[in-house]
């Protein structure tokens, strides 16, 4: 039987100041990398939709308090990479799991116990990726944006070939505390015209009423071309 080696993992906090002492005694697994991201760090998405095979994305959520939306999160990360969930003893695994996660687990288990577990799903995540496919096909780099923000929302907005919606691509891009104004990303989206028309694409908006859609289509100009 083929053996698969563990894929990375890109850890994610709902309060990074309350995840250190668990990260750190996981650290010393040598299982987790030594960042901790905290929830809507641009390049740490990007690096969910670039590197191959997809890394794991392990999300902590350090308490209750920070639990919010945790199924509506899990769910948004699900699109750009599998997702296990560090969970305190009080959040049921029943909704994590049904938005998508792959692991719920409970952050108070020893810490040898958690590492072992993550590790399981590490390879069970390597083996999945040779049927599965996460992220934005792959763009020639003279085609990504210079700006490495732009080059991250560029991926981000390819990565899932169904419309954003702006509750959620606010909710992605903001902080845990803190989602995104929409009128923070109504202005950042259009930025995206230009690049996009270098790859054949154009970024459409619909909806209306305070909630609205991002989809990327072929740009007019291209087609014309290909009809020719």
């Amino acid at each position: 039987m083929k053996s698969f080696p563990p894929v990375p993992c890109v850890v994610f906090s709902l309060a990074r100041e309350r995840s250190g002492r668990l990260l750190r005694d996981a650290r010393r697994t040598q299982l987790l990398p030594p960042v901790v991201n905290s929830w809507g760090t641009l390049p740490a998405y990007g690096e969910l939709l670039t590197r191959r095979p997809p890394p794991l994305a392990v999300l902590d959520v350090p308490d209750e308090d920070c639990a919010y939306e945790l199924p509506h999160r899990v769910a948004l990360l699900r699109r750009l990479a599998p997702v296990t969930v560090l969970a305190p003893a009080g959040v049921s695994p029943a909704a994590l799991l049904e938005a998508g996660a792959e692991n719920v687990l409970d952050r108070s288990m020893p810490v040898e116990e958690l590492a072992a577990r993550l590790k399981a799903d590490q390879r069970w995540i390597a083996r999945e990726a040779e049927h599965k496919r996460y992220g934005a096909p792959g763009i020639p780099p003279h085609l990504l944006p210079p700006q490495a923000t732009q080059r991250v929302l560029v991926s981000l907005i390819l990565a899932d070939p169904h419309p954003w919606c702006c509750h959620d691509l606010t909710r992605l891009l903001g902080s845990a505390e803190q989602p995104l104004t929409r009128a923070a990303l109504r202005a950042r989206m259009p930025r995206l015209g230009p690049h996009l028309a270098r790859l054949g694409l154009e970024l459409h908006r619909t909806g209306g009423w305070g909630r609205f859609s991002y989809l990327v289509v072929p740009s007019a100009s291209a087609e014309r071309g290909h009809a020719a």
